[in-house]
């Protein structure tokens, strides 16, 4: 396993802007758009109060199939700053984004820079979900950081302090997470999940891909996809397969397979929040216990 350097992402692309206040009944807060929840969710430990951080696509959708609304469409017109991942994880809504959004807001690809800023190329193409390795998500933390302090150069300071306390935080997650892993056994350290988004998870953490149902959500599986992923949950002996709970179709499909070879099925998160998971940090508590739990001996 490859060592990262702790250090902020370079953004070249950023120019200092006036920090104007956008319209808002309550709030006159500058405003600041990121495509999922996740993403929003790093960039308010970067913000603090000082920018008011909104995510375009509700906490529970898939990214990869989301159309955005006509309010929406107007609410992205009123963004000084917005941030997505890129690496195809939001499909059209990039698209939309670079429509709709001021002349002068920029969009910054947060999962592309890193990727690139990194050398990361092998699996990124396959999986955009960078995130799932803690590691990874400092990476974006630092580079949000310096691209608030682009919008705000005034308030660069506390966006570069509050970076930094969160990234300790994120090195304290991958540290837990990795104890809670540790104990699974070889034999037992095998990943199947509805669509391939689990790449980065399963790296960091020593975990087998043996494979997923659909490349992803949007896509449908053929009969030889799905007779595949049989015969390699027969051959392998694999303990228990995961599913999302925003998705459906994948899901309900890999969970029949499950049942029918007598397999558990459990559940991981990977680009969507719900009632149970509301936060980047119970995300991935959330995801280590349950591959703990569902893979482990007992």
């Amino acid at each position: 396993m490859s060592v990262f350097v702790w250090r902020p992402l370079i953004l070249g692309i950023m120019t200092p802007l006036l920090l104007l206040a956008c319209t808002g009944q309550d709030d006159e807060r500058p405003l600041v758009l990121a495509t999922t929840a996740i993403l929003a969710d790093l960039a308010r430990q970067v913000a603090g109060d000082a920018l008011r951080v909104e995510a375009i696509v509700p906490a529970e959708a898939d990214p990869h199939t989301f159309d955005i609304t006509p309010a929406q469409a107007r609410r992205i017109g009123q963004a000084r700053l917005i941030f997505a991942n890129g690496l195809g994880l939001e499909g059209p809504l990039l698209d939309s984004l670079l429509a709709h959004k001021a002349a002068q807001a920029p969009l910054l690809a947060v999962g592309e820079a890193v990727g690139q800023r990194l050398g990361l190329s092998s699996g990124v193409s396959e999986d955009p979900h960078l995130w799932l390795d803690p590691r990874l998500a400092a990476e974006y933390v630092l580079a949000m950081a310096e691209a608030l302090a682009g919008l705000d150069p005034a308030g660069a300071e506390g966006y570069r302090g509050r970076a930094q306390q969160y990234v300790g935080q994120l090195r304290a997650l991958d540290e837990e997470t990795g104890r809670t892993l540790q104990a699974l056994p070889p034999q037992r350290r095998q990943l199947v999940a509805s669509h391939a988004a689990f790449h980065w998870l399963a790296r960091r953490y020593g975990l087998q891909e043996v494979g997923y149902l659909v490349s992803s959500p949007e896509a449908e599986p053929s009969p030889a996809q799905v007779a595949d992923l049989r015969q390699r949950l027969q051959q392998q002996r694999v303990p228990a397969v995961f599913v999302e709970p925003q998705l459906e179709g994948a899901d309900r499909l890999l969970a029949r397979l499950a049942q029918d070879l007598g397999l558990r099925v459990c559940t991981l998160y990977s680009d969507a929040f719900d009632d149970r998971v509301r936060s980047y940090l119970e995300l991935m508590r959330h995801n280590g216990r349950e591959l703990a739990r569902c893979l482990g001996e007992g």
